[in-house]
């Protein structure tokens, strides 16, 4: 895959990144930020009625610990596949879909800005990144997971050091 995005011209790769499109992201983040809550109701109700214990909570831990686990072997079959990715290069920045094909890379000369919306809500916390460029197409945006997520650091630093933001 790192072959894909070292073949587009914008130098060596210095880091890469998680990505989420804002849509399914979004969703993902909420499903399992309900079914956490959800796991905690049942586990507060089984305060109230012991005896469900193994009707109750037992089945309901076993998917939360399901999910989670599928979700943390996602993260690492993604990340070696370099699939999702936002690869920040010297001159520029690309960014993979779901099948690790490039779908969109706009080198640092061609940046006119970086818009960042943060959101942080009881079940999800991510940052919404819009790179604007000089040209007439569309802005690159991707949504970077996480509160305090590194990429979002990385992609400012980057972006400053190529002389393509203040």
């Amino acid at each position: 895959m790192r072959t894909r995005v070292s073949g587009l011209g914008l130098g060596p790769i210095r880091g890469d990144y998680t990505v989420m499109t804002p849509f399914a992201g979004t969703l993902l983040q909420i499903f399992r930020g309900f079914l956490l809550i959800f796991w905690v109701v049942m586990a507060g109700l089984t305060v109230f009625t012991p005896d469900q214990v193994d009707g109750n909570l037992a089945w309901t831990t076993a998917v939360v610990i399901a999910v989670y686990t599928v979700t943390f072997g996602w993260r690492l079959l993604t990340a070696r596949l370099g699939m999702n990715r936002c690869y920040l290069l010297a001159e520029g920045v690309a960014v993979t879909n779901r099948f690790g094909r490039v779908t969109d890379s706009v080198a640092w000369s061609d940046v006119t800005g970086i818009q960042q919306t943060t959101v942080v809500e009881l079940y999800m916390g991510a940052h919404r990144m819009e790179i604007h460029r000089n040209q007439t197409a569309k802005p690159l945006t991707f949504l970077a997971p996480g509160v305090k997520s590194q990429l979002v650091e990385a992609l400012l630093t980057e972006g400053r050091r190529a002389g393509a933001l203040q």
